[in-house]
């Protein structure tokens, strides 16, 4: 017996595997990206409308750091009794370290703060170690302090997590952020 109504079967998606074997993406975040609430890409692929939107303050970059996007947590709901709980909300987040500095002006104290303060006036987006960004993300929650180590060999940096509710994974787009 079908388990629906043919009218409800969904088409199946298209298999992204060739059978040949294990195609990789490489990890890491590289750096992170906050835009202004009002800026809107007409190519968010093209380098060199990144490159205008820094020089006109829409969009501003991290210095490389080191950042990774864990498995997000779903928040579920049980909404019939003859099945398990279903998926209705879900949250992701980026953590990372952020070990860039300036030790005679505070530049990354100022920049941390203002970001933390502002983060509901910015869009957010990551930009990631194989060339691929992700968002631009509305909506997202900043926390970040400086953690001094107990030696003097080790570093003080910035140590950080955004946070965002969604439940769907997104697909990166492939733009040359490197070098800006």
């Amino acid at each position: 017996m079908a388990l629906c109504v043919t009218e409800c079967a969904p088409d199946l998606p298209v298999s992204y595997t060739g059978g040949c074997g294990v195609t990789l993406r490489n990890g890491g975040i590289s750096k992170l990206a906050f835009i202004k609430c009002d800026y809107e890409f007409t190519d968010i692929a093209s380098r060199t409308e990144w490159e205008a939107a820094i020089a006109s303050k829409n969009v501003v970059l991290t210095g490389l750091l080191v950042g990774q996007k864990p498995k997000g947590s779903f928040t579920k709901k049980r909404i019939t009794s003859c099945g398990p709980e279903a998926i209705v909300g879900g949250e992701k987040t980026v953590t990372f370290q952020d070990f860039n500095s300036d030790a005679a002006d505070c530049a990354d104290v100022d920049f941390w703060n203002a970001i933390q303060l502002n983060a509901t006036n910015y869009r957010f987006g990551y930009y990631t170690c194989d060339g691929y960004f992700y968002g631009p993300i509305d909506n997202f929650q900043v926390e970040v302090d400086q953690v001094i180590e107990d030696n003097n060999t080790g570093s003080i940096f910035w140590d950080g997590t955004i946070t965002w509710n969604a439940t769907q994974v997104e697909c990166g787009v492939a733009v040359n952020l490197d070098g800006i």
